[in-house]
């Protein structure tokens, strides 16, 4: 009976032993397993995140040859209304000039009255000419300061945009830190 208290446990024990190994190199061969499979997980999110991240980078380059080429835009228009304006200057300049060559010449041409009232009819239809021409630079002017206006107003809302866009990058970017 002593000889079974002893044995009973020996044979106990060698059978936990090979229920034990086997169970235990089924478990490791899980564990690493799942370690692959982590592995894999993980270069499956930096591939994808190196995707994700060449197209964040080919739009922002997108945007940007957008935005240089409406500011070349802009800046050809700016040009051309510059050359509109300094032609209509140069129109009233002239205008000027020619209403003071035709004053001069009527107060020379007073003496005689056939040909100063003749003088006169022309200076009338100058007069009405500038007139037009003044009232045609002052729609201009007006025009080209309210263009001024609305590309300002056009470049304050898209520096507006651009910070909003640069703190809402800040703000995601500390959330993926955080």
């Amino acid at each position: 009976m002593k000889k079974l208290y002893f044995i009973v446990p020996i044979i106990g024990a060698i059978i936990f032993f090979f229920f034990y190994s086997a169970v235990k190199d089924d478990i490791k061969l899980q564990e690493q397993a799942h370690k692959k499979k982590q592995l894999e997980e993980q270069a499956e999110r930096v591939r994808m995140d190196v995707e994700n991240r060449k197209k964040a980078f080919q739009m922002a380059l997108d945007e940007a040859n957008r935005r240089i080429a409406e500011i070349e835009a802009k800046k050809k228009e700016e040009a051309r209304k510059a050359e509109e304006t300094e032609a209509a200057k140069d129109a009233r300049d002239l205008a000027y000039r020619e209403r003071e060559r035709q004053y001069k010449r009527l107060v020379e041409l007073t003496d005689s009255r056939i040909v100063a009232n003749e003088q006169v009819a022309r200076v009338k239809e100058q007069l009405e000419l500038q007139a037009i021409q003044a009232a045609y630079l002052e729609k201009t002017v007006k025009e080209v300061v309210e263009n001024k206006m609305n590309y300002e107003r056009a470049l304050n809302k898209m520096d507006a945009a651009e910070k909003a866009a640069a703190m809402a990058r800040e703000a995601e970017r500390a959330a993926k830190r955080g």
